[in-house]
Formats: structure tokens, C-alpha cells, sequence
């Protein structure tokens, strides 16, 4: 596609997302022989992991399909697009809803709009991007929650699911009958991004919120254990506190994050971890975001597991990657200091990992 058409179908794409085109009118002004993939599910909240998926989806496909119209629908949009898209759908149109972690009962905004998505375009290729999966069966509105799912997954017969670690895929096979592949999440497949100057002192990227195991006071106990022993130790999130949170994009103050800003608040994180020695996090991506700037890391895990288990399929095997249950202040100061002494980290090598999602998306393409 020529950079000035690729151009133009971004910024219609941005005007889209902040509500000044109709899908309609955005898809009208694109050349109508380009064959098209809908994305659905991209998060306008302050969340930086899941706003880099997105960032990085849309890189994958410039990568590796760049004669795809690749078309980003904000979770907002999601019952405006469906009923624009049902009025022009196309037999070779492909759907997509964006990976994270939020398939479940947990986030039932989020699972809410993707059964809507799955339910819908049954007759196209359809792909949920690499998840992670938290239905909580011992509840009744847990299983409540994993029946609707069921019967909305059930009615895409071409449907494919993507785990982005080997209890989703376990959990995945469990609960549906459509097609399963192993994939890493996708901010892996972002080129290395390692930083060139000095680093100093210890970061910790923890979470606020209900995934949380770690408690307030075991954080100050490390804090002072690490300062005692004089490390400069600096608090961060992998969320914006100035934008919209989940779930209030429209009853916030807060504006909404739009997708012209994920690049440039995604980068002033990066300069933050590329700025330590060693990090200490809970979360997910604060784990892949010290991964691809090649910055030590030691991590605890979240409340269903999905960080420890995404440091066994994925990063056990770089030198500069530790994950831990032990809470001990002493044993977390030795585990820093051992992390802080690596002198070379181990290469990264991820996109081995997407080869069965681009097989899939090529086997469709016309």
C-alpha cells in the first residue's frame, strides 16, 4: 500500500475513533478493492499494557499485511460498528477483538462486547487476539458468566481463540469447542527496545488494583529494606492517572486516551524502566515492558496467575528475568543484587511465537 493512501486511512481511522466519521463515511473515502480486517475491543482507558497491545497489533499487521485495510474499533464503538458493518459486510471480511487479559468474569465490560462481536460475524474468519482467560466457577455468577460465553463462542463456527500462555490454553480447550493456538501476547513481537545510558536504582511497578497480592505493607517493608541498603527506589504503574480508567471512558472528567497518544505515554514509561538497574513488579506488562528494554526484572505474581505462568512458557530462559513467590525483604534485597551483577542479557527471539496466527490470516487472504 503507498505511504501517502497508508497515511490518509490512519488519520480517517483516528478521526473515526473520536466520533468525527461514521464507520460508514470512513470506509467510503478507502479504496474499495482492499480486502478488510476489523479490529474490535481497542481500549480508550488508561491502562499502558493494554493500550500497547493494540499499538503493536496494529504493527503486526503493517508488518505482515499491508495489503489489509486494517481497521481499529474502539470498545465504545463496538454496538455502532456491528450495526453499520451488518449493512456491508463482505464474504471475505476478518474480525478480530484485542488481545489483554480481560476474557472472563472479571471484566464483564470487556466480555460483554466480545460476545457481542463473536456472536455476530459467524460466517467470517474471526480471531481473539492472545488472551488471558479468569472465569471464576465457584460462583454461580461466575459459571453464569462462563455459560453466556459458551453460547456466544459456540455460534462462531469459524471462530479461533489465541492463549497467550499455557493455562489459557488449558483453560480455553476446557470451556470452548472452537479452535485454539498458543501465541505470545502481542507487545513481544515489538522490535528490542533497550536503552544506552547509565541506569540507576530500583523501579517497582505494582498494581492498585483487585489483581493485587502483594499488600501495602509488604511493599513499605521492601522499600525500606532496599533503601536501607541504598538503593534509590522510585513507585510507578503501567496506568496514565491523568486519563479515563476502565469502564469510565464516558462518566469520567477524565478524556478518554486516544490512539495518536499511546505511542509517545508508552515511550516515557520505557525511559522510566530503561532509567533502573532492577525492577520489581506484579503486572504482566511492567514483566514484558522490562523484557523488550532488556532491563533486569524480578517478578510476583497476580492474583490467578497469569504472570507466573507467562514467565514459565515465555522468559524462564533469559538470565535477566526472575520470578519469585518469596516475600522475605532479605531474599528480595539478594535476589535484586544478583539481578543488578548480570553483565550481558540473553537475546530475545519471540516471533517464532505469531507463525500460526499469520498462517491463519493468510489461508484466508483473496
Amino acid at each position: 500500500m503507498p505511504a501517502e493512501i497508508e497515511k490518509k486511512i490512519y488519520q480517517w481511522n483516528l478521526e473515526y475513533t473520536e466520533g468525527k466519521l461514521s464507520l460508514t463515511e470512513f470506509l467510503s473515502k478507502v479504496p474499495q478493492q482492499l480486502q478488510r480486517f476489523f479490529m474490535f475491543g481497542i481500549p480508550t482507558y488508561n491502562n499502558l499494557g493494554d493500550q500497547m497491545i493494540g499499538f503493536a497489533q496494529r504493527l503486526f499487521f503493517r508488518r505482515n499485511f499491508p495489503q489489509l485495510l486494517y481497521v481499529e474499533i474502539t470498545e465504545p464503538q463496538t454496538d455502532a460498528a456491528i450495526a453499520e458493518l451488518k449493512q456491508q459486510l463482505r464474504a471475505s471480511d476478518m474480525f478480530g477483538f484485542i488481545g489483554g487479559g480481560n476474557i472472563g468474569s472479571f471484566y464483564l465490560n470487556h466480555e460483554r462486547a466480545r460476545r457481542k462481536v463473536f456472536a455476530t460475524f459467524v460466517d467470517n474468519l474471526t480471531i481473539s487476539f492472545p488472551q488471558s482467560v479468569n472465569f471464576d466457577e465457584t460462583t454461580r455468577q461466575g459459571q453464569k458468566e462462563l455459560g453466556l460465553s459458551q453460547d456466544a463462542y459456540g455460534k462462531n463456527p469459524n471462530l479461533t481463540l489465541c492463549a497467550r500462555e499455557t493455562q489459557t490454553f488449558r483453560r480455553f480447550q476446557k470451556y470452548f469447542d472452537n479452535d485454539v493456538l498458543f501465541t505470545g501476547d502481542m507487545v513481544l513481537s515489538l522490535d528490542p527496545l533497550p536503552g544506552q545510558g547509565d541506569r540507576e536504582g530500583v523501579l517497582m511497578i505494582m498494581r492498585h488494583d483487585d489483581e493485587k497480592v502483594t499488600g501495602d505493607d509488604l511493599l513499605a517493608q521492601l522499600t525500606k529494606e532496599l533503601a536501607d541498603s541504598g538503593y534509590t527506589v522510585h513507585q510507578t504503574d503501567t496506568v496514565v492517572p491523568f486519563k479515563a480508567e476502565d469502564g469510565q471512558e464516558e462518566n469520567s472528567a477524565k478524556e478518554p486516551l486516544r490512539l495518536n497518544e499511546r505511542w509517545q505515554l508508552f515511550s516515557h514509561k520505557l525511559d522510566e524502566i530503561r532509567a533502573s538497574k532492577v525492577v520489581i513488579t506484579d503486572r504482566l506488562h511492567g514483566m514484558i515492558f522490562s523484557v523488550i528494554t532488556q532491563t533486569p526484572v524480578l517478578v510476583f505474581d497476580n492474583s490467578y496467575g497469569k504472570a507466573s505462568t507467562s514467565y514459565d512458557n515465555w522468559f524462564a530462559d533469559l538470565n535477566y528475568v526472575k520470578q519469585t513467590d518469596d516475600t522475605s525483604p532479605e531474599n528480595v534485597l539478594q535476589s535484586v543484587k544478583e539481578l543488578e551483577s548480570i553483565k550481558r542479557v540473553d537475546p530475545l527471539a519471540f516471533d517464532h511465537s505469531y507463525d500460526a496466527l499469520k498462517n491463519l490470516i493468510n489461508s484466508h487472504l483473496v
